[in-house]
């Protein structure tokens, strides 16, 4: 088994995957994030979904895949809690599109 540091994993630019849930059931959903100080940001807007339905339930998971397939190694990272919707802050999402190329 190889081992891995998450916080170096989390540093990477890569796409999380929020799991909420909603009147018609359970929803997946990608999103850039941005891991600052222990803590994760994750980056959206009003016309996101995902926002709206963590105001109604802020209860959520979020997964971190990053699969080398050359290599054949997966790593992940999961995270469980309850999420805060706070207005966008523009510094962190100019920090997360340097982080994903955008």
């Amino acid at each position: 088994m190889i081992e891995f540091d998450p916080v170096d994993m989390l540093a990477k630019p890569l796409l999380a995957y929020l799991a909420t849930g909603s009147p018609e059931g359970p929803r997946s959903s990608p999103v850039w994030f941005l891991w600052e100080n222990g803590t994760l940001w994750l980056i959206g807007n009003e016309e996101d979904s995902f926002p709206k339905r963590l105001r109604a339930e802020p209860r959520c998971a979020v997964s971190v895949v990053d699969f080398d397939v050359a290599r054949g190694i997966l790593r992940h990272v999961g995270i469980r809690g309850r999420a805060e919707v706070l207005p966008m802050d523009h510094a962190r999402l100019s920090a997360a599109g340097a982080l994903s190329g955008a």
